[in-house]
């Protein structure tokens, strides 16, 4: 990610009416940018996703996970939302993209439009060697929440590592209750964000892409928009060779616990409130790109 640009991100679930069912967090600028991560439900058909034989046990299930190209710099929408991801279903559900094809023809509710996946990518355009520096590509991961879980939380963390060395890493992404849980169909979900790799030319702990805490600890023991819990490692430069990519998707319940402690609460302040989840669902999407 970039700390330069202001990145939205959102929670929306888009159900076979397509309903906007909620959105979780606002944009904030350096040093920490929000978190940059959105998470969207895409529109199901009547093909797939209806278990009319069997019945899967309650879990999320992967399938599929990529570094692609990023829409930054090349496309955004009226609203400043990034070009891509695009899902189909129609001009009244999707302002963004509502057609496709020659002749024109409205874009099928199956349909997705999204930048190219790819194995290798360039190391001088992946390396943030300042704020400045845009992301080069875009981690996308999927999955089929069949949980049934909505009062729950979903949370979420991406790394990326070269052998021992972490390149980037998000910290725990807390969006919040899990709004696709129980859903029917079962939510086809994706969770997306523009990324890049390094320091930024910044040291210590939660330095460049290795994310500091953002919205947290918290004021209250409740949820009022999406916040990060701090990754506390600290980022160094890529070089060139394999990178491994590790998302890992959860649904857990929140345990508050209230400190007044200043060495806690930061300026934040206190009393303060941190959170411990317990798991209840988890899945790990694992994927290698080069860079060089």
């Amino acid at each position: 990610m970039t700390r330069l640009r202001m990145y939205q991100c959102a929670i929306l679930a888009v159900i076979i009416a397509f309903c906007a069912i909620g959105q979780l967090a606002v944009a904030q600028s350096a040093p920490h940018s929000a978190p940059h991560y959105v998470v969207k439900a895409v529109p199901q058909t009547p093909s797939n996703g209806a278990h009319t034989n069997f019945t899967l046990t309650k879990d999320l299930y992967p399938t599929w996970a990529a570094f692609a190209g990023t829409p930054v710099g090349e496309i955004s929408n009226t609203d400043g939302s990034d070009g891509w991801p695009c899902f189909g279903g129609g001009s009244s559900a999707n302002p963004d993209c509502p057609t496709i094809g020659d002749p024109t023809v409205n874009f099928p509710t199956n349909g997705l439009a999204i930048g190219a996946p790819s194995y290798t990518w360039s190391l001088s355009n992946c390396d943030a060697t300042s704020t400045s520096t845009p992301p080069c590509g875009q981690t996308e991961t999927w999955y089929e929440d069949d949980t049934n879980d909505s009062s729950d939380f979903l949370t979420y963390s991406i790394e990326a590592v070269q052998g021992t060395s972490v390149i980037a890493d998000s910290g725990v992404v807390v969006f919040g209750p899990n709004v696709f849980g129980g859903l029917s169909p079962a939510a086809n979900v994706i969770i997306y964000g523009d990324q890049n790799f390094g320091t930024m030319g910044l040291t210590g702990a939660n330095n460049g892409n290795c994310e500091a805490d953002f919205g947290y600890p918290l004021t209250s023991p409740s949820f009022s928009s999406t916040y990060v819990i701090q990754a506390n490692k600290t980022c160094v430069a890529p070089v060139a060779g394999p990178v491994t990519i590790t998302a890992i998707t959860e649904v857990g319940t929140p345990k508050y616990t209230k400190s007044t402690k200043a060495a806690v609460c930061g300026s934040v302040g206190t009393p303060c409130y941190t959170v411990k989840f317990t798991k209840k669902y988890s899945l790990t999407q694992k994927w290698t790109i080069v860079l060089e």
